[in-house]
């Protein structure tokens, strides 16, 4: 068969989406015409369909070196790079696509998710609205612009691409979707249960029904509407919870948490640590407590200190973590086998990796801020006997209504917040851990109340700023002003950060009382232990 004939009949088997036989096909035509720009290009985007991203780099490069100034394979490569996470890579080839085609429309908008992802938001507005610019009538890019302007809480810009997407588009459900999270953002609340009622998504958009569901449910809680806002509460979850029950166990990580507390509570084991100097670092200061604690204001306020880095939760311990567990064998038992040798290994792992992420300065003082790390407490004294520990606590029935009603992105822990129940008995869990760590371990330790960091906030960060060696500073007064300048926020209460501090959520359960009976009791003995 004749090279024209077998790309036409390749093209025939793209169209009805017979992939492999196209693969097969275009091989066929490179043998016929082995400078084929096209059977190589077209082998590149259908190796990368399939999943084979090797073959697809191999095919593309080959496209580059017959066509040097074929843009649209540039763009691909970025693609690809930037699956793999090759940061330089990706960018390397989106910007000479760019130099070849700078008014291509996917590049440009794919180079603005590029910067979005690695949070340079100046970078990413410039290329959606560059995108904009070449496709006025394409919806992604305004979209993407809203989410940043949201995500950074810049409301002055949120509410020009919100009055764009009005003027330009029919008010389809997403962008009745958009107006409504505006609406919210700008406390009109009646108007985003009006636009939020009437609005439906197919069963398969999840994220969509789910954030539908939870803005209304905030929305009813903000007018005092109680019982709507549980219920929607509960719709949230619910939809959640089925869409991601076979991809993540709420039991493996509840599991996880158990076998820690049974193996302290039934040993009369003692951690071995070596308080003598590892090396020429000085040992982290952890930010931890259940989550809803209060964790993302003390981080908001710490940050807004010259000589304070919070890194934002970070996967550092994850890491550090699983490296240890090797070490171990996963059992517990052998942790005072643990050489000073492969301790500093661990040491410099984590060290190394927190510089990559954030430089490091010898005046500065780095938290790192991940409430969950609290159940690795062990371990982290093991690595790190000179650490600072910094425990956010709030009253455990707000904590643990402030879970149910946030949605997280889902993972196995995040899976027990669908409910108060499982809520609570993780709660109860977690600070059994906690109690008992500092029964065994030599913790230093400093706790902070949010009920005293908004109702006491001078004297309550002023010992705080005391426990991590730092001089006050006033900036920390304005910290909300700091928050407004941070970016994207990735945390759930990212709307919430820049505001100055306010009462509401204190005793905000109280709202909700009815639905506490069958928890009632492990969480009052929480309260009565924390004095609330």
């Amino acid at each position: 068969m004749e090279y024209h004939r077998i790309i036409i009949s390749a093209d025939e088997a793209i169209k009805n989406n017979n992939i492999p036989l196209a693969v097969d096909l275009l091989k066929d035509a490179l043998k016929e015409n082995p400078l084929s720009v096209e059977a190589s290009y077209k082998l590149g985007l259908l190796n990368f369909k399939l999943g084979d991203l090797e073959k697809s780099i191999t095919y593309l490069k080959k496209t580059i070196s017959l066509n040097p100034k074929f843009a649209s394979a540039y763009s691909s490569l970025g693609v690809i790079y930037f699956r793999l996470k090759n940061k330089n890579l990706a960018l390397e080839n989106y910007l000479k696509s760019i130099e070849l085609d700078p008014k291509n429309f996917l590049t440009n908008y794919n180079l603005g998710n590029y910067f979005l992802f690695y949070d340079d938001l100046e970078n990413s507005e410039k290329y959606f609205l560059k995108s904009i610019d070449l496709q006025p009538k394409n919806f992604y890019p305004y979209n993407n612009l809203f989410q940043i302007y949201d995500r950074s809480n810049n409301l002055k810009k949120l509410d020009q691409i919100i009055k764009k997407i009005l003027n330009s588009f029919d008010r389809t459900s997403d962008v009745l979707f958009l107006e409504g999270i505006y609406e919210f953002r700008k406390k009109n609340y009646k108007k985003t249960i009006k636009i939020f009622e009437d609005l439906n998504f197919d069963e398969n958009k999840t994220q969509r029904n789910t954030l539908k569901a939870n803005i209304l449910a905030k929305s009813y809680d903000y007018i005092g509407e109680y019982s709507k806002a549980f219920k929607y509460f509960t719709i949230a979850n619910n939809i959640m919870e089925q869409s991601t029950k076979d991809k993540f166990d709420k039991k493996k990580y509840i599991d996880l948490v158990k076998t820690k507390l049974n193996f302290f509570s039934n040993n009369s084991f003692k951690i071995n640590t070596n308080i003598e100097i590892y090396d020429q670092h000085i040992d982290p200061v952890f930010l931890i407590g259940f989550p809803r604690s209060g964790t993302t204001l003390l981080d908001t306020i710490l940050r807004s200190h010259k000589s304070i880095n919070v890194i934002e939760e970070k996967s550092l311990v994850d890491d550090l973590i699983k490296d240890f567990n090797k070490i171990i064998n996963n059992n517990f038992s052998n942790l005072n086998l643990i050489t000073n040798d492969k301790v500093k290994e661990l040491r410099n792992s984590y060290f190394n990796k927190r510089e990559v992420l954030c430089g490091f300065e010898k005046k500065i003082v780095y938290v790192d801020k991940m409430p969950l790390n609290i159940i690795y407490v062990a371990e982290l004294n093991k690595i790190f006997p000179k650490a600072k520990f910094i425990l956010a606590l709030r009253n455990p029935y707000d904590v643990v209504l402030s879970c149910f009603m946030q949605p997280f992105i889902p993972n196995d822990a995040m899976s027990n917040f669908y409910n108060l129940k499982d809520s609570t008995d993780l709660y109860d869990l977690i600070m059994e851990l906690w109690k008992k760590y500092n029964q065994i371990l030599t913790l230093n330790t400093h706790t902070v109340k949010y009920e005293s960091v908004v109702n006491y906030f001078d004297d309550t960060i002023k010992e705080l700023i005391n426990f991590l060696n730092i001089e006050w500073s006033n900036e920390l007064k304005n910290f909300y002003l700091t928050a407004q300048k941070r970016g994207i926020i990735h945390t759930p209460s990212y709307d919430q950060v820049n505001q100055p501090l306010y009462k509401q959520s204190i005793l905000k359960w109280k709202n909700y009382s009815g639905q506490f009976l069958e928890t009632k009791a492990k969480l009052s003995k929480w309260a009565e232990i924390f004095k609330y």
